[in-house]
């Protein structure tokens, strides 16, 4: 009997171990139907269109099996594109809260509730979301860049610059443009302030984080020209020139008035001219041409306007020929007929558009520095070809 035992234990051995890998097995069968169920029912409560019961079996399936983090996110995205953000919302709060997921998964999950809080105007939990990931190597610069959009949507420009050192560690050249732009935000600030010191303190870091800013050497223009700084001023013009070509033709008038302060006249229409053969530009030929006719004559005037006009035919350069025809001698008769025409000419000009957005092609008549479409920084430019420079 003994004996028999002995020999009765292993195989009761080997069947205790069959028995439970059987019914491992079985809990895995259980849970893997118990989980296609979920999916199953969930998928039916979303094909007819009860939505938020959808939500709740399929947000279930993740307590069953962390695999489905996926399809999670991509439900979640499904509901934001379709502008249903409070179940995007729901989706993505569940991820976040749920403890065991692995670091990246539990990244986006935070990324995506950000963008879901910035969608739906809450700039203040998307801000805090964003912070979270500032030291994600995969969401930092991301996360960089939805913070400056909120700082921006919000006017709070300090806030802005506090994210100087993780922005210059990037060097992303466009976060580096975006804050240079908010130090000159914070100038304006100040010079509303009288605080003249503090205006080139913050124009000077603008242009550090961005060296083509235009915009930091338009305001530093002024301030020097406010204080009769003219030589200053006019360095700061003719960087413009060099930052930008573009941007320049709003700035000649002022350059002239500088260096008219200097009595150096001569030198700037030298470079005004050094401008046109380089640019083509409607506003520097009609600046170059009032030279022409001061230190010469209307005819070498004419000569020179007839030649740019073939070169790059604009209505401002015809209307500019238009005007100086009136100047010459001409029958009461020929004047009129040109002042209609001059006339027509004006008006037609002052329907269009002044400046394009070179991001999002936006129009205006006004100039901004910050698009009012697409929000991009120092991008509304004078409007080039037949209708502008």
């Amino acid at each position: 009997m003994l004996e028999l035992l002995f020999l009765l234990l292993p195989v009761a051995m080997g069947y205790g171990w069959f028995m439970g890998r059987n019914s491992i097995k079985q809990k895995d069968q259980t849970a893997k139907q118990d989980l296609s169920i979920k999916y199953s029912t969930g998928l039916n409560y979303l094909l007819s269109n009860q939505q938020d019961k959808a939500i709740d079996y399929l947000i279930e399936a993740l307590k069953v099996e962390d695999d489905t983090v996926e399809a999670h996110f991509a439900l979640a995205n499904l509901f934001r594109k379709r502008g249903e953000l409070d179940r995007a919302l729901k989706v993505h709060e569940h991820l976040v809260r749920h403890g065991n997921l692995p670091s990246k998964p539990q990244q986006q999950a935070v990324f995506e509730l950000a963008k879901d809080f910035l969608t739906a105007g809450l700039y203040d939990r998307a801000e805090h979301m964003f912070h979270k990931l500032l030291k994600s190597k995969i969401y930092k610069e991301k996360s960089l860049t939805y913070l400056m959009q909120i700082y921006q949507s919000t006017k709070d420009w300090e806030q802005g610059v506090l994210l100087r050192k993780a922005i210059f560690k990037l060097n992303n050249k466009q976060l580096l443009h975006n804050l240079g732009n908010f130090y000159c935000e914070l100038s304006v600030e100040a010079q509303q302030q009288d605080k003249f010191i503090d205006v080139i303190e913050l124009l000077e870091q603008a242009l550090i984080c961005d060296p083509k800013s235009c915009r930091a050497n338009w305001h530093l223009a002024g301030v020097y020209e406010e204080h009769e700084q003219y030589e200053q001023a006019a360095k700061c013009y003719e960087a413009i020139y060099r930052q930008d070509k573009d941007f320049f033709p709003e700035v000649i008038e002022k350059m002239h008035a500088c260096y008219k302060h200097l009595g150096r006249e001569d030198e700037f229409f030298s470079f005004i001219r050094q401008v046109y053969d380089e640019t083509g530009g409607t506003s520097a030929l009609i600046k170059y041409l009032e030279h022409l006719t001061e230190k010469h004559n209307i005819d070498k005037a004419v000569e020179f306007l007839l030649t740019a006009l073939k070169r790059r035919p604009t209505i401002r350069g015809f209307k500019h020929f238009v005007k100086i025809q009136l100047g010459r001698k001409a029958s009461d008769a020929e004047k009129e007929s040109l002042t209609v025409i001059r006339e027509m000419i004006t008006e037609y000009i002052n329907m269009r558009p002044r400046y394009s957005c070179r991001s999002c092609g936006f129009n205006s008549s006004t100039h901004y520095w910050s698009c009012p479409s697409c929000h991009d920084w120092e991008t509304l430019k004078p409007v080039r070809g037949l209708e502008g420079e």
